[in-house]
């Protein structure tokens, strides 16, 4: 899990002293064929793959608590199956290698990035999916 440009640096202002953005109710997934970069916009298909721009939302409740992750650091991993729905008419094949978390569900700030475990092709109709706990995001 690859940290943000933004989250970073909200992180080295808050141990600074400055207050730590509000929390969040959701987090919203967008899917790539790439690394998403720093930015976050790198290779992001979300729109080609779904048809609009709005990223999946993932409740804010629907992760565990914080444990230990292997080989070390700290996560949290999704509690129930996020299903990101395909634009039926999207007739072109994506291998996706990665995906973005963010703050909202069309623009604001992209937090993280993650590599799949292993590239999915996904095709017109396929629905793409994270299985309960097949999402985590680590802290080492």
């Amino acid at each position: 899990m690859a940290f943000s440009q933004y989250f970073g640096q909200k992180i080295l202002n808050w141990i600074k002293g400055s207050s730590f953005p509000t929390q969040l109710s959701n987090v919203y997934v967008s899917i790539h064929t790439g690394d998403p970069g720093t930015a976050g916009t790198s290779s992001d298909v979300t729109l080609t793959v779904t048809g609009n721009a709005n990223r999946t939302a993932i409740n804010s409740s629907a992760f565990t608590g914080v444990t230990g992750a292997s080989p070390s650091g700290f996560e949290i991993k999704n509690t129930n199956t996020v299903q990101i729905t395909p634009n039926a008419q999207n007739g072109t094949q994506q291998t996706l290698t990665h995906f973005g978390l963010w703050d909202a569900q069309t623009s604001g700030n992209f937090i993280a990035s993650g590599a799949l475990t292993t590239s999915v092709d996904v095709q017109s109709g396929d629905t793409v999916q994270f299985n309960a706990n097949a999402l985590a995001i680590k802290v080492v």
